[in-house]
């Protein structure tokens, strides 16, 4: 028998087995629970219910589906918290979990719109979907969403819908494992102070791949980064030759760990690869090379301003950090296609005190150019300058020589 707690998030009150019992010393859920459930994702299903809101301001949905449904929580908070009369789909490959949906389902009273189904999840993206195609997939897997991409997007709307993306499976992301990420996403990753925003590149520029092989373009709304996982919201519609010219959005990242720079090359550039200007003088460190992965946008500013105006009619059912992050993901959006430079390991590398960050924007700004924090760390800027330039203006500001 199921040990099941009552949870509340958002607006919704349900049940699912009781992680605190379950998970004991382990400190986080772990996928032999017998439902899952993940209180630790909580920022990730507030951003979702955001953006799945902003984006019904602009395309309204009538079908949705969440493949790995687990305790059922977060398409149970879109139904009760976003604006619209949309009918959503459930799955679970755990007979629990479907059965622990069901009671939630008739305890929150929406049993005439929502649905859960046992089985196979990449087999239900397909058969499900064939009477109807979805105009909304959220695929939030306990690792890897890459062996659900092709039948989610298979099962989607070709007239446009949205497709959002959870990946956990951060050792392989983050470059500690590049090999593994070769496999998985096509792309090699690196270690770097920037790894984190690398790791999202590689899952956009993984879901570009699959997506164009379906004749299918897409385009980033939103990402998310923090804690332990990358979250991403991507538009997706039946259109090749959209999808052709995204080529020019694919790339490779190259970095130098001895001076910092960072140089985005375009893989239909004629330039030589494995060759970039340092920013040290007689500096020959050696580069890594990650991609291909993504170098285009990683936001939509439509999106990103109407999330912004219809905060405050939810802000209270979110928690606190979600308008901070919100804010800082809005000034980033411009300069999104710069890789952040994180200030702390630049000054580490420097020996140099690191001024505030606001010191360090202000000195750019007044300089001509652009800079903003970004949500991705908070030790972190993006900016329209190299990092020798940044490092040249931390010198300034501390007085070091």
């Amino acid at each position: 028998m199921i040990v099941e707690k009552e949870y509340t998030e958002g607006k919704i009150t349900f049940i699912s087995a009781d992680v605190d019992h379950y998970t004991e010393n382990k400190k986080q859920p772990t996928s032999d629970m017998p439902v899952f459930m993940n209180p630790r994702m909580r920022l990730n299903r507030d951003f979702s219910v955001l953006f799945l809101s902003a984006y019904l301001e602009e395309s309204p949905i009538e079908l949705m589906c969440e493949p790995l449904a687990g305790c059922g929580v977060r398409t149970l908070r879109y139904l009760k918290e976003c604006q619209g009369t949309f009918d959503a789909l459930m799955f679970d490959a755990n007979p629990n979990a479907v059965d622990i949906i069901n009671r939630n389902i008739h305890s929150l009273e929406l049993s005439d719109r929502a649905r859960a189904q046992h089985g196979d999840a990449k087999v239900l993206l397909l058969t499900e979907s064939r009477g109807k195609r979805f105009d909304y997939v959220d695929v939030d897997p306990f690792g890897t969403p890459v062996p659900y991409l092709n039948a989610a997007i298979q099962s989607m709307s070709p007239r446009g819908g949205l497709l959002a993306l959870t990946a956990t499976d951060m050792a392989a992301l983050y470059g500690v494992y590049p090999r593994v990420a070769l496999r998985k996403y096509g792309g090699l990753s690196i270690r770097t102070p920037f790894s984190h925003e690398l790791a999202v590149r590689l899952v956009i520029g993984h879901t570009f791949t699959v997506a164009g092989a379906n004749d299918f373009s897409i385009a980033p709304l939103a990402v998310l980064s923090t804690d332990h996982y990358i979250r991403i919201w991507l538009r997706v519609k039946a259109d090749r030759n959209e999808a052709n010219r995204q080529a020019d959005d694919m790339g490779l990242v190259m970095y130098c760990p001895e001076c910092m720079h960072a140089e985005v090359i375009p893989l239909r550039s004629r330039r030589e690869y494995g060759k970039i200007a340092h920013q040290k003088d007689g500096c020959s460190g050696k580069l890594g090379t990650a991609g291909p992965l993504w170098i285009g946008r990683l936001y939509d500013t439509s999106i990103l301003n109407t999330a912004e105006r219809i905060m405050p009619e939810m802000e209270d059912v979110f928690e606190k950090r979600v308008m901070r992050m919100l804010k800082m993901m809005v000034g980033e959006s411009a300069l999104d296609t710069h890789p952040f430079i994180d200030i702390h390991a630049l000054c580490d590398l420097h020996a140099l005190v690191p001024p505030k960050l606001t010191e360090i924007i202000s000195a750019i700004r007044e300089s001509g150019n652009l800079a903003e924090r970004t949500h991705f760390r908070p030790t972190a800027i993006r900016t329209d300058v190299k990092a020798g330039e940044v490092t040249d203006i931390i010198t300034e500001l501390t007085g070091a020589k």
